[in-house]
Parts: structure tokens; sequence; C-alpha cells
């Protein structure tokens, strides 16, 4: 039950949508398949994610000039590996998370506070999540998966 802790106290709010969340607020009228496709369609943004995914352009665009011209031969193609490796880079567990590749190689060729980190911030925040994926720290209701009839059962809102 603890992994639906988020879903029935979102469902269950005096305020719709919960605080943080943009979307059709639930209200007694609505039927439970209406509820789920309204949860289904709550977004949150303005938090820094645990995970992020930029595409390839995306961190590109995000890194100063300056400070990537300053940057080694080696480590600069290793920059551009990164951001042509995949469709999508994962950022995951913020710049606090240093064990992964993306996210050590990232703090660790570009100074904390400047251009380029100061710019995936930003972008990181302006992020827009699906409500039921975001973690519950960024305002979400960290589940696997979008809300359906069988979690409303199984957390005994249906």
């Amino acid at each position: 039950m603890a992994y639906y802790t988020q879903l029935i106290a979102a469902w269950n709010s005096v305020t719709q949508p919960p605080a943080g969340v943009t979307g059709t607020g639930l209200n007694g009228g609505m039927t439970t398949d209406q509820k789920i496709v309204a949860v289904n369609g709550w977004t949150v943004t303005g938090a820094i994610p645990t995970s992020t995914l930029f595409s390839g352009p995306q961190l590109l665009n995000s890194i100063s000039w300056s400070e990537f011209s300053n940057l080694p031969a080696a480590q600069q193609q290793n920059i551009m590996l990164l951001c042509s490796a995949s469709p999508t880079v994962g950022l995951l567990g913020g710049s606090a998370n240093t064990t992964l590749l993306p996210v050590g190689m990232i703090v660790t060729y570009f100074p904390a506070g400047g251009v380029t980190i100061t710019n995936l911030t930003k972008l990181s925040k302006g992020l827009t999540q699906p409500w039921w994926q975001a973690p519950v720290e960024n305002g979400g209701g960290a589940l696997n998966g979008p809300v359906s009839l069988t979690d409303t059962t199984a957390a005994g809102l249906s």
C-alpha cells in the first residue's frame, strides 16, 4: 500500500489538482475512469528531476563555448561522443550522482556555478514530467507507469 501513498493522498486531496501539479482536478461527479484520465494528464514542472533525459542537441546547446574551448582535446572529444551516443542522454541523480558517467563527466569538466552547469540546471527545472512518473521529492506520484484501474483498485480508490 505504501507504493500508492502519493496517489491516495492526491486522489483524496481537498486541493485539486494537488499543489504544484498542473491539470484537471478530480471531483465527486467524475467516474473512476475519468479520474484516472485526469491523473494521467497531471504534470509537474519546476523542480530538478532525480533523473533527466536530454537529447544530444539539448546538451550541446547548454554547453558554454568558452568553457568547452578551454577543455583539453580529449575531454572535448568525450563530451562530443556523449552528446552523439544516443538520441537521449540520461543524467541520473542530478549533480550529486557523480558515480555515473554522464554526470561525473559534466561536473568534472565544467565548473560549478559556471555557464554550462547553470544552463543544464535551468533546462532541468524547465522539464515537465508526468505526475505519476515524477519522484515524490519533485511533487510526483513516483509510480512505475500511468495509473490504471488495477492501481486504483489496489489502492482502495475505486
